[in-house]
């Protein structure tokens, strides 16, 4: 069961006296088993929330009760639960069908779910918290923690996280301090010494092993990396680590396992299936890199940029398809000088040598109009007179290489193909109510 809500327009939600009496209202959503169970605009989420808190709290002391919920004072309830033998039951005025009877504690996770998410976003949007004094005694320290962090309530966060290692340390707990070591304190070294503490109790979750191949991954340490991995996914088959053991099997040098791995990624004509395209091609099948970039799909969701494509063609001797990946973003695409050394020496190949003359002094038009605005660029604390010099220094070094562009085609040099694989992040909170992460209690 999942709550969902929509805080309504600032014409409705504006007034003082209605976000300090917690009257703000959102459209409601509710979902039962993958479907819209009930859908109703102009819901005051933090009266039904406070309503719901209280059944929890009732709930929890042991005294089990009937939920009802009337929208707007009227007799009929928007939302009732009916207490069963087996589990409980909802019901709304506004549906005529009845829906399966739900087990108690699927119906107080969803809304626990429900109440943190809206604490979450009063929080942000008018900076209250109307819903905190409900919530305690509802949630865990972890819950609590993280929701700080969704607050933007840094220091509290790290704070707590900080004391429930320290207090209680555990999978969980090391987990996740080592987490936010990582995303925000970017402190690799210190969230790989406590997900080594972590491993001490022989976790039997991805996410203690998925940050350590994550970090191994940054430290160059790729062996380390896919045995991390490789023990991840052993447990799920999660997106982020199967994508970083595909990067690690591409450093090692094992390009068809690489692609292999790549593959099983979710995605449509995006970076992780060029991956896979450059990965088929240096284990040497260069018949399926090409036909992975002739079904490229420039209309998908997760489509890679044109430039990047032709930079692949390249590398598979398709010059005329590499010329045609470029021509449909070159004027509007930063023209850095690895891109322009690139097409130009497509053009080369092609023998177009007046299109490569005009490609190269178009660049080097470019980068000289770029040496004037910054010498004419306003100085300032965050911009300093070192800042321009270093600047202009960078600029006229890229110039000087434009200039020599073209006698380096003639002799026959070849710019070097520069592809970088970065590691995938993600959440790897115990917890994290936001993702969908059990804790660990629950995973085990």
């Amino acid at each position: 069961m999942i709550f969902q809500f929509q805080l309504e327009g600032e014409h409705l939600n504006s007034e003082q006296w209605a976000v300090a009496n917690g009257y703000i209202e959102g459209d409601l959503q509710i979902y039962v088993e993958g479907q819209v169970y009930l859908t109703k605009p102009s819901v005051n989420v933090v009266e039904l929330a406070n309503h719901l808190g209280k059944w929890l709290h009732t709930m929890s002391s042991g005294n089990i009760s009937d939920f009802k919920y009337n929208f707007n004072n009227c007799d009929e309830s928007l939302l009732y639960f009916f207490v069963q033998e087996k589990g409980i039951k909802i019901q709304s005025h506004l549906e005529s069908y009845e829906q399966p009877i739900l087990p108690s504690e699927t119906l107080k996770k969803a809304v626990i779910r429900f109440l943190v998410a809206l604490n979450v976003e009063l929080h942000r949007t008018y900076n209250i918290g109307k819903v905190d004094q409900i919530l305690t005694g509802l949630i865990s320290e972890n819950t609590r923690a993280i929701m700080l962090l969704e607050q933007n309530n840094y220091d509290e966060s790290f704070s707590l996280f900080k004391k429930l290692a320290r207090e209680i340390p555990s999978i969980q707990s090391l987990n996740n301090l080592a987490w936010f070591m990582l995303r925000e304190e970017e402190n690799r070294d210190e969230a790989r010494t406590l997900l080594e503490q972590a491993l001490v109790f022989k976790p039997k979750s991805s996410f203690p092993y998925m940050l350590l191949g994550e970090i191994a991954l940054h430290n160059k340490e790729d062996i380390e990396a896919k045995n991390y991995l490789q023990k991840a996914l052993m447990f799920n088959e999660a997106e982020e680590a199967t994508y970083n053991l595909a990067m690690a099997h591409f450093r090692l040098g094992e390009f068809e396992q690489a692609a292999k791995v790549f593959s099983r990624c979710v995605g449509d004509s995006g970076m992780t299936q060029l991956h896979e395209v450059v990965s088929w091609l240096y284990a040497g099948h260069i018949d399926k890199a090409k036909a992975l970039l002739a079904n490229w799909n420039d209309e998908a969701d997760d489509y890679t940029g044109a430039i990047e494509i032709a930079d692949v063609y390249i590398e598979l001797g398709c010059y005329k398809e590499a010329r045609a990946q470029f021509e449909k973003e070159w004027n509007s695409y930063y023209i850095s000088l690895y891109s322009v050394s690139r097409y130009a020496y497509t053009l080369w190949q092609l023998e177009d040598y007046e299109a490569c003359r005009l490609i190269i002094q178009q660049a080097i038009q470019q980068k000289k109009e770029e040496r004037i605005d910054e010498l004419q660029r306003d100085l300032g604390e965050h911009w300093t007179a070192q800042d321009r010099d270093e600047c202009i220094i960078e600029l006229t070094e890229q110039l000087q290489t434009l200039e020599k562009l073209w006698q380096c085609l003639e002799n026959g040099d070849v710019p070097p193909f520069d592809y970088d694989m970065y590691p995938n992040g993600g959440c790897q909170l115990f917890g994290c109510m936001q993702h969908g992460n059990p804790e660990y209690e629950e995973v085990t």
